[in-house]
């Protein structure tokens, strides 16, 4: 009995992960070399985070070696029910979450690890369509180092007049702002049908 408890836990989260997966939804203008995970908010990893949508999250080649230069570079938006104009500090509090949700873990001692992700933010430019944030995320990186991993990270915040809406787009990897792999991520833009929903 408890075998079939398993499988059909494992069967229904495997249904779930392909009909995420599956979704017709491509927030990011980006070539097929990157990689693509659609998940739905609020996130079963930090709930906290309390809106309603999905985020469209893309993946360098090369993401999980520590070699490459696109080792943990990644960029991701959320189309989510955002019409409050976001913050410094909504940003610093969302990230924080969503990086100590993500990277729980428990160790050989079956104890659960949640990292003190520290992030750090300044607002740099602001428009009527866009306010644009840079820092530092310093959290745990548990998929492929095992230890705490500074992330470069940009943020880009536009608002949809039409919907009354900001979509956050993010850009983040470890490497310095001035390394070749940022120009290909500045290079990354929002789809332009993203504010027509």
């Amino acid at each position: 009995m408890k075998k079939i408890i398993i499988i059909s836990i494992l069967l229904s989260y495997s249904l779930n992960i392909f009909g995420q997966g599956h979704k017709e939804i491509n927030l990011i203008k980006v070539d097929s070399t990157w990689g693509k995970e659609i998940i739905q908010v609020p996130f079963w990893f930090a709930p906290e985070i309390d809106y309603k949508g999905h985020e469209d999250i893309r993946f360098a080649k090369g993401w999980e070696d520590i070699n490459s230069s696109g080792f943990w570079t990644l960029v991701f938006a959320w189309d989510i029910n955002l019409n409050t104009k976001p913050t410094t500090n909504f940003f610093e509090d969302s990230i924080k979450l969503y990086f100590d949700g993500l990277m729980k873990v428990v160790n050989d001692n079956k104890t659960l690890i949640i990292p003190k992700t520290i992030v750090k933010l300044i607002e740099n430019k602001k428009n009527s369509e866009k306010i644009t944030f840079t820092g530092t995320v310093e959290t745990y990186d548990a998929f492929t180092t095992k230890k705490m991993i500074a992330l470069n990270v940009t943020i880009e915040s536009y608002y949809c007049e039409k919907i009354d809406k900001y979509v956050p787009f993010f850009k983040i990897s470890p490497r310095n702002f001035n390394h070749k792999i940022w120009k290909e991520l500045n290079g990354i833009y929002l789809s332009d049908d993203i504010c027509n929903n």
